[in-house]
This record gives C-alpha cells, sequence and structure tokens, in this order.
C-alpha cells in the first residue's frame, strides 16, 4: 500500500498540545520479532497480524487473527529446559519478547495505540527508530530512543487500547518498537493493532522538550559503555585526589581499610551501570570495579541499544574470566558486528563456555568462525532468530564437542546439518529446534537424536511439522533421560499408532509435556500420562476433542506434582469440570482459553 493510499484511509486529528495537524496511521509491515506463536507459513497466531488494521477490537478473546508470542506467565521459567537469570542483570529489566513494525510514512512521534485483545498490560517499553543516520534495512548506523518504559501490570479481561505518555523527540520516524514481559498474565497476551501519530516536522529548536528520566539513564549508560576503558591519570581530577590522599589517613570508615574480600562482596550486588558509575570515583574503586571475576556473567541485553564495537573494546581488560555472554538483540543498525567480538573474544579464551545470540541481526558465518577459533569449550550456544547462518557454516557447530545446550530456534538450518551437528555433540542435554522451516524430514533428526544423544533432557520440536510417530518413537526408545517435550502443533503425530504411550512408558521422568493442537490425543494417552508420569508438572493437551473429564481427574489424581494444564477447546470439558477440579487441586493452575461473541469489523 503507497503512501498516499494509506493517507486516504487515514484520520487526521487535531492534537491540542500541537499547532499542526496530526497524522495518523496503521503498522505497513511487521519487519522483525523475537517469537511468534504461529508457523512461518500460515496467517493464524502469526507475528505479522499486528500489521494493517484492527481485525478483532473491540471485541475479546483468543482469535486467530491476532499476534500472538510464543510464552506467557512464569511457567517457561520452571521446567527442566529452564536457565537461571544472569547475575547483574538489573532488576528493572523485565523484557521478554519484542516485535519492530515499520509504518508508510515518518513523522514526528506524538501517540501510539496498541490494540491489546486478549491480557493486556503486557508491554513494557516502545521504542522509535531514529534513522537520521541511515536506515534499519541499510547498513547505515541508526538510533533506537526510547519513548516510554514502565512495568507490567496485572490484566483486565477485556479489550484495552494502552497509550501510555510519550517522550518529546525531535526527530522523523516510520519504526517503532515494543518490548514486552509477559510474566504477569495467566494467558497469552493478543494484539490487535497498533497506530503511530506524528506530525511530518520535526519540533522547533526552541520547543522546550521535558526530559525523560529513563532516557538519561540510557543515554549516561550510552557515555559509560563506550568509555569503559578509564585512564587514571586523565580522568581523575586533581580534587578527586586530594580527596584520597586524605581518605588515605582516615583509619575507620574508609573503604581502603577494608579488606579486599569485603570489597568484592559488596561489588557483587552491583549491576554493569553501577559497576561503571562506580568505578569512576577514585582510583581505589576502579581498581575493584575493574577485577574480571566481577565480570564472569555478562549480560548486555539489558543495554541493547547502547552496546557497541567500543563497549566490547571497552570491556577486553575485565573479559579474562568472563563464562557466560549473553548479546541478545544487539548489533542493530550496523553499531556491532563482528569486529567488536574479534575482540572480545580471544581474551575470553578457554573460559567463556556459554554464550547467546539470540535475534542478533550481524551474526553470520562469520561469528561463528571466531567462535570456534577462540572458545571452543562452548557448551551453551543460542541462535535463534539468527537468519543469516548459511547451512554450511552451521557445521562449524560440530567442533563444540562439549556442547550441552542448543537452541535454533526460527533459524534456517537445514537436515544434513542438524544431523552432522548431532553426531558430534553426543553430550547434548537441551535441544531446541522449533519452527525451523529448512528441516525437510524431523523424523530423521529424532533418529539421530535417539542414535547419538542419550542424556538428552529437554526438546522443543514447536511447529515440527514433519514429525509422526517414527520419530516419537525412536526416541523414546533411547532418550529415556527425557524430562521435557513440546510436539505442540505437530498434526502428523497420530495417537493411534501409541507412540505416545512407548514415549510415557520408557521416559519414566518426564516433566513437562506438551501436545498442543493435536486432534489425535485421546483418554489412552492421559491414562498413559497418570500410570507412568509421576513427576510431571506441566501438562498442554488444546485443541483435542478426544478426552473426556474422567481421563483428565485420572491425571490430576496420579500426578501430584502438576502445576499446570492447558485444557483449552478441549471438547468435553467444560467451565464446569474446571470449577470443580479447581477446587479439589488448588496446586494445579487450568488453563481454559475462549473466544468472545464479536470480533470487530
Amino acid at each position: 500500500m503507497s503512501g498516499e493510499e494509506v493517507e486516504m484511509k487515514c484520520s487526521w486529528l487535531q492534537d491540542l498540545t500541537l499547532t499542526g495537524g496530526c497524522y495518523v496511521q496503521v503498522g505497513k509491515e511487521v519487519v522483525e520479532f523475537s517469537s511468534q506463536y504461529g508457523s512461518e507459513r500460515s496467517i493464524s497466531y502469526t507475528a505479522a497480524n499486528l500489521a494493517g488494521k484492527e481485525s478483532i477490537y473491540p471485541g475479546y478473546g483468543d482469535f486467530t487473527q491476532a499476534c500472538v508470542f510464543r510464552t506467557y506467565g512464569k511457567w517457561w521459567k520452571k521446567c527442566p529446559s529452564a536457565t537461571p537469570r544472569y547475575r547483574r542483570t538489573p532488576d528493572s529489566f523485565c523484557s521478554d519478547d519484542f516485535i519492530e513494525v515499520v509504518f508508510a510514512d515518518k513523522v514526528c512521534p506524538t501517540k501510539v495505540e496498541v490494540f491489546e485483545t486478549y491480557n493486556p498490560g503486557c508491554i513494557v517499553k516502545i521504542l522509535a527508530c531514529d534513522c537520521t543516520s541511515g536506515t534499519d534495512v541499510d547498513t547505515g548506523q541508526v538510533e533506537w530512543v526510547t519513548l516510554w518504559s514502565g512495568k507490567p501490570t496485572y490484566p483486565k479481561q477485556e479489550s484495552n487500547v494502552f497509550s501510555p505518555p510519550l517522550k518529546k523527540v525531535n526527530f522523523l520516524s516510520n519504526l517503532i518498537r515494543l518490548e514486552l514481559c509477559q510474566e504477569l498474565v495467566e494467558y497469552y497476551t493478543e494484539l490487535d493493532c497498533i497506530r503511530l501519530h506524528g506530525t511530518r516536522s520535526t519540533n522547533k529548536p526552541n520547543t522546550q522538550v521535558v526530559p525523560d528520566v529513563n532516557n538519561i539513564l540510557d543515554e549516561d549508560l550510552n557515555i559509560k559503555l563506550q568509555q569503559l576503558e578509564i585512564k587514571s591519570d586523565s580522568n581523575v581530577s586533581s580534587t578527586q585526589s586530594a580527596v584520597e590522599e586524605e581518605s588515605n589517613r582516615v583509619i575507620n570508615g574508609s573503604f581502603d581499610c577494608l579488606p579486599g574480600e569485603v570489597i568484592n562482596l559488596i561489588l557483587q550486588y552491583l549491576d554493569l551501570t553501577d559497576l561503571c558509575h562506580l568505578a569512576q570515583t577514585c582510583r581505589l574503586l576502579e581498581k575493584y570495579c575493574y577485577d574480571p571475576l566481577l565480570y564472569t556473567e555478562l549480560n548486555l541485553q539489558p543495554y541493547w541499544t547502547q552496546v557497541r564495537d567500543s563497549t566490547l573494546a571497552g570491556l577486553q581488560s575485565r573479559s579474562s574470566a568472563i563464562q557466560k555472554l549473553n548479546l541478545t538483540w544487539c548489533g542493530k543498525g550496523g553499531i556491532l558486528t563482528d569486529s567488536g567480538l574479534q575482540q572480545l573474544l580471544p581474551v575470553c579464551n578457554t573460559n567463556l563456555t556459554g554464550i547467546i545470540l539470540s535475534s542478533c541481526k550481524f551474526v553470520d558465518s562469520t561469528t561463528l568462525k571466531l567462535l570456534t577459533q577462540h572458545c571452543p569449550n562452548i557448551a551453551e550456544i543460542d541462535l535463534s532468530n539468527c537468519r543469516k547462518i548459511g547451512n554450511v557454516a552451521m557445521l562449524l557447530l560440530c567442533r563444540f564437542e562439549k556442547l550441552k545446550r542448543m537452541n535454533l530456534y526460527r533459524t534456517l538450518v537445514d537436515m544434513p546439518s542438524v544431523i552432522a551437528v548431532l553426531r558430534s555433540c553426543p553430550l547434548l542435554e537441551h535441544l531446541n529446534l522449533g519452527s525451523c522451516i529448512g528441516i525437510a524430514s524431523y523424523d530423521d533428526v529424532l533418529i539421530e537424536i535417539a542414535n547419538n544423544c542419550h542424556n538428552l533432557i529437554s526438546l522443543d520440536l514447536w511447529q515440527a511439522r514433519s514429525l509422526t510417530h517414527i520419530g516419537v518413537k525412536a526416541l523414546a526408545n533411547k532418550c529415556t533421560k527425557l524430562q521435557e517435550l513440546d510436539i505442540g502443533w505437530c498434526p502428523q503425530v497420530k495417537s493411534n499408532t501409541s507412540c505416545l504411550i512407548s514415549l510415557l512408558k520408557e521416559c519414566r521422568s518426564m516433566k513437562k509435556l506438551f501436545l498442543t493442537a493435536n486432534r489425535t490425543v485421546c483418554d489412552n494417552d492421559l491414562r498413559a500420562i497418570a500410570e507412568y508420569a509421576p513427576f510431571m508438572e506441566q501438562i498442554d493437551i488444546l485443541g483435542t476433542r478426544e478426552v473426556t473429564p474422567a481421563a483428565v481427574l485420572s491425571v490430576l489424581e496420579n500426578c501430584r506434582n502438576l502445576i499446570f494444564f492447558d485444557v483449552s477447546f478441549c471438547g468435553g470439558i467444560y467451565d464446569i469440570h474446571i470449577e470443580d477440579w479447581a477446587r479439589q487441586f488448588p496446586h494445579v493452575n487450568f488453563k481454559k482459553s475462549f473466544q468472545s461473541g464479536s470480533v470487530g469489523l
């Protein structure tokens, strides 16, 4: 749709805080996102549904036309595949997902409206891309500016138009990013539409802009991150030196009189921002703040808008002890490249055992080459949503013989490359191959997993459309340590082959089993869960019409550790059953989604 067509369809409103007209437009296209519930080859529950006019609002409920992300609540952080939160992650950082929408015309943003049609309250940050020095599509570097940030709220059971007050900015943009935290919702949050309001021209130079506290902190941190290598002689003023000399004569109450172990213990409670600030106060604290042992786990995701090549260069002097590195979302707009990693990874060397590169746009074949050259002891790697890595380069993962955790969600990896990696990494315990459209036969992949990865604990095969009973039975025969399996939206897995019963008989330690949208799951499968899975904690049987209340009750009575049970859209399971079970088994969180009677036109 052209800009003129959009303009014809949109309204011109009068914003009382401005002197001119305010242009209103709906999203043209979703250009990037962190996860989605739907399939790559479908329009149901996909991120792309956020673009265009509202199709659900003011309706409320679970509708396929909505934009839906992959996870919600705290359940995904309570399963065998969950990873602990990195130390030093700021308490204020809570974003789990993001989505970016491009609009037809660039405007100076004055208002953003997000139509939330199921479990609202998850948006925690709204950003705009300042494309003054380039665009987010080409190689030009850009800057992302926070227009608003806040905390998630407990949802009201009604549709909502979320439109918080925005920070005033002085640039044009047609790219808006939403970040979400879904910890507080009891079910998936669903978004219908996004509108951008703005003027065609920027504010006048003499226009007074109200400072935004959050952005001041961001800008302050940006400076600190780019100047991490603090030069004592030039950056510590003579006044500071005098204060230090005076403090050296003080016996009690001075930091330099404390044992080093005590100072290090205090610094363990500071996040990266605090360490950057503290390092500039005096030479003594600069010394302690630069101790590499404070940076064994380095999470740069909260600062993704500021992390650039110079940031990694500045971290070199304190990187020799880094064991885990999180660069999730970093590198947008070309500010972080493989050149930055080239400076950091040789310092990390063999100490680096875990790296997260989820949704990093710069990650490509060169990135993997650098990792294999400098960090051979990698045991955990997350490449989810990294779609620039070729299949030949994926073979480099074979060199990580100590690999225990690998996440390839939504990558373009093909079957031969995956099989080669599986044959080279027999220690794998956690594997995510969800939504990998390049894998032609998931059955062949599972046969290789069964033959080579006998220590497997969790396996995510969400949207593995080619998977059948053959792969499931192969898994059951040899991966008996399996505790978590997600085969949601795998329509070729048929219950009448007894593959699920075989799986449960062999994998007696199963704690999480997601059979989402498998229409063939029946009472026999539930009875097998009740009999063979005493440690089961989470079950999802959404969408089946072949189960009865009696079979569900048998699971509840025998699986004493159960805390999560999704029976949404299950024929024969009604609200009256849920209410009765909730009274009998208060420790179980039952999920039963619904659709309202009307949908917006």
